[in-house]
């Protein structure tokens, strides 16, 4: 009887360690349409996550949370293994495995269209009241010209609250991508107050978002090759550029506000979307 018994475990444990091979667990934060707990399948990038590993047999299970506790959850590797999605700094690179880029992206500085604001240089932002999200990265030259008091910012929680305080004049300008930003501000506000924000060209960031994985997850290595391999997979059968009409569409936004006038909007606003076209 002892065969019979052993050879039952041995299968038991076999089928867990499948089970746990086989489904990664990643952090995600609100930044609609790309990532969003409230997003059609949590928006673009997620998407893109999701199609690539499935198509790899692996699933996913998504965990919610403010972007910095989402990125040190991730860091431990204990409960996460990974983290949708982030700018490949030299920092994340020491403690996370960096895949290919899933989504690209670019800073602006977003301002209300009676201001008339222009600039060259980051110098050209002394005096002027910038509004940044707590827990974002806005890349070097934006952090260093924090830290070494060449420009001020005033804090925030979320977007949301930067845009608001931007139509209340408690802000000057406030960076974010052109994508991210629209879909925010059509949730946030009725159509006619929308047309009042608009967006220097300038773009002082444009860098690939990319899935990060705990190099401390048991399974890191494989879930790397098995996002790439799925990723490629994704391009080069036309998948990913559907993808990409859907968020043309407006498909990957929160529940549009109920005043949105959709024909409006799109006639009023025009936004050169990145990506791998």
């Amino acid at each position: 009887m002892k065969k019979p018994v052993l050879l039952l475990i041995s299968l038991i444990f076999s089928s867990t360690a499948f089970c746990a091979e086989t489904t990664i667990r990643i952090t995600n934060g609100e930044w609609e349409p790309y990532l969003s707990e409230y997003s059609y399948q949590y928006g673009l990038a997620s998407h893109i996550v999701s199609e690539a590993f499935e198509s790899e047999g692996i699933k996913i299970k998504w965990g919610f949370f403010p972007w910095v506790r989402s990125y040190q959850q991730a860091k431990k590797g204990i409960n996460w293994d990974a983290s949708a999605v982030w700018w490949a700094t030299e920092a994340t690179q020491k403690v996370f495995w960096v895949t290919e880029s899933v989504i690209v992206t670019s800073i602006v500085f977003f301002h209300l269209k009676k201001r008339n604001f222009q600039w060259d240089s980051l110098e050209d932002l002394k005096g002027l009241r910038i509004g940044i999200s707590r827990g974002y990265d806005y890349g070097r030259n934006f952090t260093n010209a924090i830290k070494e008091k060449r420009i001020s910012v005033d804090i925030t929680t979320t977007d949301e609250q930067n845009f608001k305080k931007l139509l209340a004049g408690r802000i000057d300008i406030f960076p974010n991508d052109p994508v991210v930003g629209y879909s925010q501000l059509r949730n946030i506000f009725p159509s006619e107050k929308v047309k009042r924000f608009t967006f220097h060209p300038k773009a002082f960031e444009a860098k690939t978002l990319n899935l990060i994985i705990s190099k401390e997850c048991r399974n890191a290595r494989l879930f790397l090759t098995k996002f790439n391999s799925g990723l490629k997979r994704l391009k080069e059968s036309g998948r990913l550029d559907q993808l990409y009409k859907d968020l043309d569409a407006g498909k990957y936004d929160k529940q549009k506000n109920k005043w949105q006038d959709q024909r409006d909007y799109k006639d009023s606003i025009k936004i050169d979307i990145p990506g791998p076209r």
